[in-house]
């Protein structure tokens, strides 16, 4: 075999990578069951600073929602986070090797609380969020610079189900305002 043969095996096999990489990373993705209704009452969960909340938050409003800033820690307190004494049980040294012996109890009760208690909590945190704010529907929005991909969800808090969903490859044109009407208007097109 000469070093041609290798050579054009090694650029189809960069070329597939690269080809599949950019397919996969920066693709458009789009699910609709249902458009968001006119003048709904929303509750928006946005990580962004507090300036670029603003400007998310007026882009529903002028749009006619009742939206209800809502932010991540409005969810929970330290307290159901931290409890100081399953803190202290987290760790312990044995005195023969001063070796911790908690860790993988510590993985264990991690992955229990985590993965079987998920859907419990999820169900509860999101019936929480409509009690509490008043809303029917809750969005998740992450915005990335260009050359990221931003997304956004919608979740029915009638019935816990996603009702739409996007992931938006944005441009170089793209900006704070025009991903957030881009998003709007795909997810209340009927």
């Amino acid at each position: 075999m000469t070093s041609t043969y290798f050579a054009r095996t090694a650029a189809i096999i960069t070329a597939a990578i690269i080809s599949f990489s950019h397919c996969s990373g920066k693709k458009g993705v789009k699910y609709t069951r249902d458009s968001l209704p006119a003048k709904a009452s929303i509750a928006i969960i946005i990580d962004v600073p507090n300036n670029l909340k603003n400007v998310v938050l007026a882009k529903f409003l002028d749009k006619g929602f009742t939206v209800k800033a809502v932010n991540a820690s409005d969810m929970y307190s330290l307290s159901d986070i931290f409890d100081i004494k399953d803190l202290k049980r987290l760790s312990y040294k044995t005195p023969a090797d001063n070796s911790l012996l908690s860790m993988e109890k510590t993985y264990n009760n991690i992955y229990k609380l985590h993965i079987y208690d998920f859907e419990i909590n999820k169900a509860q945190l999101l019936a929480d969020i409509k009690s509490r704010w008043n809303v029917d529907y809750l969005v998740l929005m992450d915005l990335k610079d260009w050359k990221s991909v931003s997304w956004a969800r919608i979740i029915d808090l009638k019935n816990y189900e996603v009702m739409w969903l996007e992931n938006y490859p944005t441009t170089y044109k793209d900006n704070l305002e025009t991903v957030v009407d881009h998003f709007i208007q795909s997810m209340t097109a009927k």
